[in-house]
C-alpha cells in the first residue's frame, strides 16, 4: 500500500513515466487548456510518484500540458513515495486502465516490468500481447499514424484486437502489409470519423493475407467412379469400433491416401494410425483440426487442380461481402456462395 500526500508541485520538475500508455489528442488538450484558463479550480489533482529527488507523473499528463499551455508553473497533486522505477511504471499503468490506451505501449510496459520481476495488474490480453513480436518498422508505422491521428481527430482509440491481429503475423513483411491494409481502411473514412474495424470485419479485410495460414484440408465424399476403383476400401468393422465412444461419427478415406476420422458437427478431423504392436487402429491424440467438406460438383465448378488451395471465408451481411470483394486483387476468379436463406 502507498500513502498519498496532497501537495503543490512545480511543473518544471515533473517527468513523464518511462513508458507512457495513454493517448491524448490536440483537441482534448485545447479544450482542457481553456478550462484551466477560466476555471483552474475545476481540474482534479494529478498523481505524482516521488523517487528520491525525481518526480514522475503517474496520472495526469494531459492536465500538466494544459497548465503549461495556460502559463501556470505549478499544479495540485497527490504525491506517493516509491522505492523503484518499476513502481513508477506499475502504478502508471494501473492508474490508467480506463480511457484511451495505446496497446503497443501497454505491452511495452508489461515487458519492462517483467524484466524487473514485476507482474502488473492489467488485463490478461496485454500480458499475452507482450509475449508477441511487433517488428520495429511496424511499430514505427503505428507510432507515426497515432501521432497524426491525435493531431487531426478529437478522439483517438486504438483497440487491442487490432494490434493482436497484426502481431499474429510471423514475418515483418506480413505485419507491414496488414498494417497498410488496416490503416488505408481507416483513412478512407470521413474526416470527422475515426474508427477501426470490429473483429468480424477485420477478418474479412485481412482474409487475403491470412489465406495461407487458414487453408483447410479438402475432403471429397463422393469422388468420380473412375477414382473410386483405385481407392482402398476401409475396414468397416474397424471403423465402427473406432468411432464408437468418440466424438467422431464418420470415417473418410481421403484422396491423399489417409484414413481420417470426422466429426460432422464440429467439422474437425483427426488422423488414424495403425498400431503395429497392438494390431489396432488408434486416434492420434491432439491432432484434431478443422476441415471443410467440399462436394465434387463444387470442385469441378471451381476448376481446382491438384496442389491448389481454396480460399474459404465466413461473411456476415452485404457490407462484409462488399469489403471482401474489394480486398480481391484480381477480377478473374470463381466463387461459390453458400447462404442460409
Amino acid at each position: 500500500m502507498f500513502k498519498y500526500e496532497e501537495a503543490i508541485v512545480n511543473i518544471s520538475k515533473l517527468k513523464p513515466c518511462p513508458v507512457k500508455v495513454t493517448l491524448h489528442t490536440e483537441k482534448m488538450l485545447k479544450d482542457l487548456t481553456g478550462i484551466v484558463k477560466t476555471n483552474p479550480e475545476q481540474i482534479e489533482p494529478i498523481v505524482v510518484a516521488i523517487l528520491g529527488s525525481e518526480q514522475y507523473i503517474l496520472n495526469g499528463d494531459l492536465r500538466v500540458k494544459a497548465f503549461e499551455n495556460a502559463g501556470k508553473d505549478s499544479i495540485k497533486s497527490w504525491c506517493i513515495n516509491v522505492k523503484t522505477i518499476s513502481d513508477v511504471v506499475r502504478l502508471h499503468i494501473e492508474l490508467n486502465t480506463h480511457g484511451s490506451i495505446n496497446p503497443i505501449k501497454m505491452a511495452e510496459a508489461v515487458r519492462y516490468l517483467e524484466k524487473h520481476n514485476v507482474i502488473p495488474l492489467v488485463d490478461k490480453r496485454y500480458l499475452e500481447l507482450a509475449k508477441k513480436t511487433l517488428y520495429p518498422k511496424v511499430r514505427q508505422e503505428w507510432d507515426d499514424f497515432i501521432i497524426t491521428a491525435c493531431q487531426k481527430h478529437p478522439n483517438v482509440d486504438l483497440p487491442i484486437h487490432i494490434i493482436e491481429k497484426i502481431a499474429d503475423f510471423s514475418t515483418e513483411k506480413e505485419q507491414l502489409t496488414a498494417t497498410t491494409v488496416i490503416l488505408d481502411t481507416v483513412r478512407t473514412l470521413k474526416p470527422n470519423r475515426f474508427v477501426f474495424p470490429a473483429p468480424p470485419a477485420l477478418e474479412v479485410i485481412l482474409s487475403s493475407l491470412t489465406q495461407r495460414q487458414s487453408e483447410k484440408e479438402i475432403i471429397v465424399f463422393e469422388p468420380p467412379e473412375s477414382e473410386k476403383k483405385g481407392w482402398k476400401k476401409p475396414n468397416m468393422k474397424e471403423a465402427e469400433n473406432l468411432i464408437r465412444g468418440s466424438s467422431h461419427n464418420s470415417l473418410v478415406h481421403c484422396k491423399c491416401g489417409r484414413d481420417l476420422l470426422l466429426d460432422t458437427k464440429t467439422h474437425r478431423v483427426s488422423n488414424v494410425n495403425f498400431d503395429q504392436e497392438n494390431q489396432c487402429i488408434k486416434l492420434v491424440d491432439g491432432d484434431g483440426q478443422a476441415a471443410y467438406v467440399v462436394p465434387p460438383t463444387v470442385i469441378e465448378f471451381l476448376k481446382v487442380e491438384d496442389g491448389q488451395s481454396l480460399r474459404i471465408a465466413t461473411i456476415n451481411g452485404p457490407r462484409e461481402l462488399e469489403k471482401f470483394a474489394k480486398s480481391l486483387k484480381s477480377n478473374s476468379f470463381r466463387m461459390v456462395i453458400v447462404t442460409s436463406n
